[in-house]
């Protein structure tokens, strides 16, 4: 069966790389809150957040690059509708992978406020507006839904297709 083909190696590893770093990002901004402002707590979670963020964007670059570099097994058969579904979810997803964390840098930088992955420093050459930081936090955080949705989304259809379909469509990426 076709969808018994398996993505390439490092198509696989990224993904669960990416998956990996997203959760990371969305656990410590999630716990972030419990800490007050100021505290040591609270900047080393924000710091780790924009150390996963910038991870999941440095990951997306070398997935795109790999995905680019590999053939894909062929889709799975389904209508015209699912195929349809399958591509616009997992545009959605490269976009919102790609996107969140540049709008989080975005915000950072145009706010004149520290990026700082891995506690290092990383000035990006941009000038201080307001608004545009304004802009960008709340596109970033209200983006923050639309990953859910959307990995929400995929994470179902996988499952879907594992164990009610029963195609093995899960493994390919395994």
């Amino acid at each position: 069966m076709q969808s018994d083909l398996k993505y390439s190696r490092p198509l696989r590893a990224l993904h669960w790389l990416v998956v990996l770093a997203v959760l990371i990002a969305v656990a410590a901004i999630e716990v972030l809150d419990f800490f007050p402002k100021g505290s040591a707590g609270r900047a080393a979670l924000f710091m780790l957040h924009q150390t996963a963020g910038l991870s999941v964007l440095a990951l997306m670059v070398l997935r795109l690059l790999a995905r680019v570099a590999t053939q894909a097994p062929p889709p799975v058969p389904g209508t015209p509708l699912i195929q349809l579904a399958a591509r616009l979810t997992h545009g959605a997803l490269y976009a919102l992978m790609v996107g969140m964390p540049l709008l989080g840098l975005l915000a950072l930088a145009w706010g004149g406020k520290p990026i700082q992955p891995f506690g290092l420093d990383l000035p990006l050459a941009v000038a201080q507006d307001k608004t545009l930081a304004h802009l960008a936090k709340e596109v970033h955080e209200s983006g923050a839904t639309l990953v859910y949705i959307a990995v929400g989304l995929h994470a179902a259809a996988a499952l879907w297709h594992e164990f009610i379909l029963k195609d093995r469509l899960l493994r390919r990426m395994i």
